[in-house]
């Protein structure tokens, strides 16, 4: 039986609910990335300039697993301080990665600026081979047909069970099937 753990870190609880929901469809552990400075700003702007203060040591000895599920968001196209420090930090230990975020960037914006491509190219670039697949959930496909434009409802919209279905939930469920993990 493969060892499979959930490595997350969230802020706003979208990607928190991500986590737990793979924890408890495939029966499996989590750790939460705690940085080291836990304010959004402070981390927000860790992110844009690519720097960081560190974060705290997992308690799971990260090679011991065969795959590491890395859960987290991605701000302004970024891939933020506390996502860049676990995969810098953890890179010779991991086996084999699996990237997913719940994001504010929309499919169709997805090569551009604010996208989420530019972030899975970088992690690549951290991790490299050991990247076997990212996927992107973006909050988006929870949001009402004519709230697609507002930014602000976007930016306040969370993931929950009330609104995790149709499209939303096929990609999560396709992003499982990617996994091969069996629940224990």
């Amino acid at each position: 039986m493969e060892k499979v753990l959930i490595v997350y870190y969230s802020n706003t609880g979208s990607n928190r609910f991500l986590a737990n929901k793979l924890a408890t469809d495939l029966n499996i552990e989590k750790a939460e990335i705690r940085p080291k400075v836990g304010s959004f700003l402070v981390q927000l702007l860790l992110s844009q300039m690519n720097f960081s203060f560190g974060m705290k040591k997992l308690d799971q000895d990260i090679s011991s697993y065969d795959k590491i599920i890395l859960v987290g968001p991605i701000w302004t196209g970024r891939l933020i301080a506390p996502l860049r420090t676990f995969l810098e930090r953890y890179k010779k230990q991991v086996n084999e990665l699996y990237f997913l975020t719940c994001c504010g960037s929309k499919d169709k914006d997805k090569d551009g600026k604010w996208g989420y491509a530019q972030v899975f190219d970088r992690i690549q670039e951290i991790i490299g081979n050991k990247c076997a697949h990212c996927a992107a959930l973006p909050i988006t496909l929870v949001v009402p047909e004519d709230k697609q434009e507002d930014d602000e409802y976007i930016m306040n919209t969370r993931l929950n069970d009330a609104n995790f279905n149709g499209e939303i939930r096929r990609r999560y469920e396709a992003f499982k099937q990617e996994l091969k993990v069996v629940a224990n």
